[in-house]
């Protein structure tokens, strides 16, 4: 008996979105070590292609095959950093989201919310809510976005961005923070060398504080980014 039904077939990372990569990687890092790739196979077309595992089953045999790999294809694709893009809401208003212009500039707010939720998959969307605002205006390639209020504001909207920017946008944050974890602990140790030279008690807490927090979340990064690197699914 032959079956027929359409499959919406993504052509590119573009058209994964965050909260379907999301979904998938949970299944992924679960059964990444089973004899067999069947089961993630089947949930990487049921997730990315929208059809249920009965329709799956239903598949002939080289149609199975050749939407696998293709998938495969699109999920090792390079992502690099995207500063601005376009989604249209569910009232059909098309709003254009841009990359924080100036992270030398970010809030303390805004840095404490990228520390607690860029690190877990669960979570990139709030960091995606932290990273990329409405355009306030754009002229000549410059533009401003939106005062940052907290994560509550778009990231439930963020669930449906593409995923290959949100994958660009967190490896460029985990690159940034290696560079600027080097310069800081650098500039710390210099600091805290030169006080102990002087007998200063005051500042050794604090620097060692300052040093222990830099390193730690270097570390985490650091451990996040080699995992990406690593990933089958992944082309950073």
């Amino acid at each position: 008996m032959n079956y027929e039904f359409d499959i919406d077939i993504p052509t590119s990372l573009r058209g994964v979105k965050l909260k379907d990569w999301v979904k998938f990687m949970g299944i992924y890092q679960k059964n990444k070590d089973a004899e067999s790739n069947d089961f993630i196979e089947k949930k990487m077309l049921e997730i990315f292609c929208g059809i249920d595992l009965k329709q799956v089953y239903d598949l002939p045999i080289s149609s199975f095959d050749n939407v696998v790999s293709h998938l495969y294809g699109v999920l090792s694709e390079k992502t690099p950093l995207v500063n601005t893009f376009k989604m249209v809401g569910t009232d059909n208003v098309e709003v254009e989201f841009g990359f924080i212009p100036n992270l030398d500039k970010m809030s303390y707010g805004e840095w404490e919310d990228l520390e607690n939720y860029i690190v877990d998959d669960k979570d990139i969307h709030k960091a995606m809510a932290v990273l990329y605002r409405p355009l306030v205006y754009e002229i000549g390639g410059k533009y401003r976005i939106h005062k940052y209020n907290g994560t509550e504001y778009y990231s439930d909207i963020m669930k449906d961005m593409p995923i290959d920017i949100a994958l660009g946008a967190k490896v460029f944050f985990y690159r940034l923070v290696k560079k600027l974890g080097d310069y800081t602990i650098a500039s710390t140790l210099k600091e805290y060398q030169k006080e102990k030279e002087g007998n200063s008690e005051q500042i050794s807490e604090e620097n060692g504080k300052a040093i222990k927090q830099y390193l730690s979340l270097q570390k985490e990064m650091s451990e996040e980014l080699m995992k990406l690197q690593h990933s089958p699914f992944t082309s950073v």
